[in-house]
């Protein structure tokens, strides 16, 4: 039988200012959620260890032995995590730090400041289809679901 678990979310960001602001963010999207921070990609990389992340926001430009870029491309060596949604945020616009990050493994981009519709907006998407592929690859019995996020009704997603 399916049982639902939150979702569970790792920031990995080397700036205070910025995880505590999308951990607001996400909170405020719904309570159903587990945040997790790192800030540098080793520690990351030992929450993600510790504890079955469904989505990964990691910034590109992170400090430390290993930027984002790295540490995207070590969470999709990791077979448990090859197609769990990363989203990076980039300070920048150039083409060549998107190329950069699909082919370290981002799934999608945005862009600092992060606008909080848009990251609702991605997180939702992204961890809806997380819960359907993880519902599709196991057997009934073994499945758990994520709880399902929906958009408060007031709040108009821009397209």
């Amino acid at each position: 039988m399916a049982q639902n678990v939150r979702p569970k979310i790792l920031i990995a960001d080397s700036y205070k200012s910025h995880t505590e602001t999308l951990s607001a963010y996400m909170k405020e999207l719904t309570p159903a959620i587990e945040v997790y921070s790192a800030p540098e990609g080793r520690e990351a990389l030992s929450e993600t260890a510790a504890r079955d992340i469904h989505l990964f926001l990691v910034n590109g430009f992170l400090k430390g032995p290993l930027n984002g870029f790295e540490l995207c491309r070590a969470i999709r060596r990791l077979d448990a995590h090859q197609h769990t949604p990363i989203i990076m945020v980039l300070s920048g616009h150039l083409m060549s730090y998107h190329e950069r990050g699909l082919h370290a493994g981002a799934d999608l981009f945005l862009h600092q400041p992060v606008e909080k519709q848009e990251l609702w907006r991605m997180m939702v998407l992204l961890l809806n289809e997380y819960s359907q592929r993880r519902r599709r690859e196991t057997s009934a019995a073994d499945t758990q679901d994520l709880e399902f996020i929906e958009i408060k009704p007031f709040v108009r997603i821009l397209h």
